[in-house]
Protein backbone atom coordinates (compact mmCIF):
# COMPACT_ATOMS: atom_id res chain seq x y z
CA UNK A 1 0.00 0.00 0.00
CA UNK A 2 1.27 3.41 -0.93
CA UNK A 3 1.45 6.66 1.13
CA UNK A 4 -0.18 9.92 -0.84
CA UNK A 5 2.88 11.50 0.58
CA UNK A 6 5.65 9.00 -1.73
CA UNK A 7 6.47 12.20 -3.56
CA UNK A 8 10.09 12.93 -4.70
CA UNK A 9 11.99 15.38 -3.15
CA UNK A 10 10.25 18.15 -5.40
CA UNK A 11 7.04 17.91 -3.24
CA UNK A 12 7.08 20.82 -1.26
CA UNK A 13 5.22 21.36 2.36
CA UNK A 14 1.93 22.83 0.56
CA UNK A 15 1.78 20.22 -1.68
CA UNK A 16 1.88 17.81 1.21
CA UNK A 17 -0.70 19.70 3.67
CA UNK A 18 -2.95 20.21 0.74
CA UNK A 19 -2.86 15.97 0.63
CA UNK A 20 -3.39 16.24 4.34
CA UNK A 21 -6.52 18.78 3.95
CA UNK A 22 -8.09 16.84 1.39
CA UNK A 23 -7.54 13.32 3.30
CA UNK A 24 -8.72 15.22 6.33
CA UNK A 25 -12.12 16.74 4.44
CA UNK A 26 -12.78 13.05 3.28
CA UNK A 27 -12.47 11.54 6.74
CA UNK A 28 -14.23 14.09 8.39
CA UNK A 29 -17.33 13.82 5.87
CA UNK A 30 -17.16 10.08 6.34
CA UNK A 31 -16.99 10.14 10.02
CA UNK A 32 -20.01 12.42 10.03
CA UNK A 33 -22.08 10.18 7.53
CA UNK A 34 -21.82 7.82 9.79
CA UNK A 35 -22.64 9.54 12.74
CA UNK A 36 -25.81 11.09 11.22
CA UNK A 37 -28.11 8.99 11.46
CA UNK A 38 -27.49 7.90 15.18
CA UNK A 39 -27.47 11.90 16.24
CA UNK A 40 -30.95 12.12 14.07
CA UNK A 41 -32.88 9.86 16.12
CA UNK A 42 -31.82 10.87 19.36
CA UNK A 43 -32.54 13.86 18.40
CA UNK A 44 -31.08 15.85 21.95
CA UNK A 45 -29.41 18.91 21.68
CA UNK A 46 -26.32 18.12 24.16
CA UNK A 47 -25.72 15.46 23.13
CA UNK A 48 -25.59 16.88 19.16
CA UNK A 49 -23.76 19.65 20.56
CA UNK A 50 -21.26 17.66 22.67
CA UNK A 51 -20.30 15.29 19.35
CA UNK A 52 -20.10 18.65 17.52
CA UNK A 53 -17.48 20.65 20.09
CA UNK A 54 -15.70 16.81 20.38
CA UNK A 55 -15.27 16.86 16.79
CA UNK A 56 -14.18 20.34 16.33
CA UNK A 57 -11.19 20.70 19.32
CA UNK A 58 -9.30 18.00 17.31
CA UNK A 59 -10.27 18.94 13.79
CA UNK A 60 -8.23 22.55 15.22
CA UNK A 61 -5.52 21.34 16.56
CA UNK A 62 -4.98 18.67 13.98
CA UNK A 63 -5.53 21.33 11.15
CA UNK A 64 -2.69 23.49 12.81
CA UNK A 65 -0.19 21.09 13.79
CA UNK A 66 0.03 19.29 11.03
CA UNK A 67 0.78 22.83 9.40
CA UNK A 68 3.40 23.38 11.77
CA UNK A 69 4.98 20.49 10.97
CA UNK A 70 4.47 20.59 7.08
CA UNK A 71 6.69 24.10 7.91
CA UNK A 72 9.49 21.73 9.49
CA UNK A 73 9.51 19.22 7.04
CA UNK A 74 13.18 21.09 5.72
CA UNK A 75 14.74 21.21 9.10
CA UNK A 76 17.23 18.32 10.48
CA UNK A 77 15.34 15.02 11.72
CA UNK A 78 15.93 15.45 15.67
CA UNK A 79 14.00 19.12 15.56
CA UNK A 80 11.77 18.01 13.21
CA UNK A 81 11.01 15.02 15.93
CA UNK A 82 10.68 17.67 18.71
CA UNK A 83 8.27 19.48 17.03
CA UNK A 84 6.57 16.38 16.42
CA UNK A 85 6.38 15.46 19.60
CA UNK A 86 5.86 18.98 21.22
CA UNK A 87 3.39 19.96 19.08
CA UNK A 88 1.67 16.71 19.75
CA UNK A 89 1.90 17.59 23.64
CA UNK A 90 0.60 20.53 23.67
CA UNK A 91 -2.47 19.48 21.21
CA UNK A 92 -3.04 17.44 24.18
CA UNK A 93 -2.66 19.52 26.94
CA UNK A 94 -5.01 22.00 24.82
CA UNK A 95 -7.88 19.99 24.39
CA UNK A 96 -7.51 18.30 28.07
CA UNK A 97 -7.48 22.05 29.33
CA UNK A 98 -10.50 23.11 26.83
CA UNK A 99 -12.71 19.91 27.64
CA UNK A 100 -12.17 20.97 31.41
CA UNK A 101 -13.41 24.30 30.74
CA UNK A 102 -16.57 22.97 28.52
CA UNK A 103 -17.55 20.53 31.43
CA UNK A 104 -17.49 23.68 34.07
CA UNK A 105 -19.05 26.29 32.05
CA UNK A 106 -21.49 24.60 29.66
CA UNK A 107 -24.48 21.86 30.40
CA UNK A 108 -23.38 19.15 27.53
CA UNK A 109 -23.72 15.99 27.74
CA UNK A 110 -20.01 14.56 29.10
CA UNK A 111 -20.65 11.13 27.80
CA UNK A 112 -21.20 11.86 24.40
CA UNK A 113 -18.27 15.00 24.44
CA UNK A 114 -15.46 12.60 25.78
CA UNK A 115 -16.32 10.05 23.16
CA UNK A 116 -16.16 12.12 20.09
CA UNK A 117 -13.41 14.11 21.35
CA UNK A 118 -11.42 10.65 21.80
CA UNK A 119 -12.75 9.45 18.67
CA UNK A 120 -11.98 11.70 16.23
CA UNK A 121 -8.59 12.42 18.11
CA UNK A 122 -7.21 8.95 17.59
CA UNK A 123 -9.43 9.39 14.23
CA UNK A 124 -6.89 12.12 13.07
CA UNK A 125 -3.87 11.36 14.77
CA UNK A 126 -3.89 8.05 12.77
CA UNK A 127 -4.63 10.39 9.92
CA UNK A 128 -1.67 12.41 10.25
CA UNK A 129 0.17 9.26 10.84
CA UNK A 130 -0.36 7.98 7.55
CA UNK A 131 0.66 11.13 5.58
CA UNK A 132 4.33 12.14 8.06
CA UNK A 133 4.65 8.27 7.85
CA UNK A 134 5.33 8.49 3.85
CA UNK A 135 6.59 11.78 4.10
CA UNK A 136 9.94 10.48 6.57
CA UNK A 137 10.95 7.93 3.45
CA UNK A 138 12.41 10.84 1.81
CA UNK A 139 13.66 12.27 4.97
CA UNK A 140 17.77 11.72 5.57
CA UNK A 141 19.74 12.15 8.59
CA UNK A 142 22.95 13.95 7.51
CA UNK A 143 26.34 12.29 8.21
Amino acid sequence: MSSPTNATGDATPRDLYTAFLKGFCLVTAAAWLLLALPLYWIGKTAIVWGVLLGCFLPALCFVVGFYSMCRNFHRPLNKLMVAFFGGMLARMLFIGLAFFLILLLTQLHVVSLLTSLIGFYFLYLVLELYFINGRFKDIKEPS
